[in-house]
């Protein structure tokens, strides 16, 4: 049966992640010498065997082991009438970590499309009703207007109002968006 939770790099997450769980430098040695030795097929991860691996005194590995336990990063559960160690509930608090900052990551991307899909739509506007390329100083003033958050609409309604009144300057907009501001807070 096929497992998502293998189909991720867990070395590389505990990695990254392992601040975020509050999990301690010795513990991460620990529990990455936990999965290494069940990769290797050992089902029953004891202190001993990890006294025997790691760099540690026994007391210490000792201390680091029950903590994980008791985080139930590391478990003890039965498969198939085995007692086994299992990083199971570690790697699915990972794999959260993990789709949470990917989730993170599309909003910001979206965001960041949606901005310049913004800009391009005013800019396209702005060139349309002024018949020319815009120059500098006129696209910094509509990127000053979007940064502030000036509906895009607003925008792109007092660009026909100007040219409407056969005015067609960024400064005349400027003054126009502000004017509408006003009278939408004066409602």
């Amino acid at each position: 049966m096929y497992n998502k939770l293998n189909a991720i790099n867990f070395t590389y997450l505990l990695l990254d992640y392992y601040k975020e769980l509050n999990i301690s430098n010795e513990e991460l040695l620990v529990l990455l010498m936990c999965d290494h030795l069940l990769m290797d097929d050992n089902q029953l991860i004891t202190i001993e065997q990890l006294e025997i691996k790691l760099n540690l005194p026994f007391g210490e590995i000792d201390k680091v082991f029950n903590s994980l336990l008791t985080k139930k990063y590391i478990v003890y559960e039965t498969q198939n009438n085995d007692f086994v160690t299992s990083l199971t509930n570690l790697k699915r608090d990972l794999l959260f970590l993990y789709q949470k900052d990917l989730n993170s990551e599309t909003v910001n991307k979206d965001e960041t499309q949606l901005n310049e899909e913004t800009k391009l739509k005013v800019f396209s506007s702005f060139e349309h009703y002024f018949n020319r390329n815009l120059n500098d100083t006129e696209k910094d003033m509509i990127l000053k207007w979007l940064k502030n958050g000036i509906d895009i609409e607003l925008i792109i309604d007092s660009l026909k109002d100007a040219y409407n009144l056969g005015v067609l300057n960024v400064k005349k907009i400027d003054g126009i968006i502000a004017k509408k501001l006003k009278e939408e807070e004066d409602l």
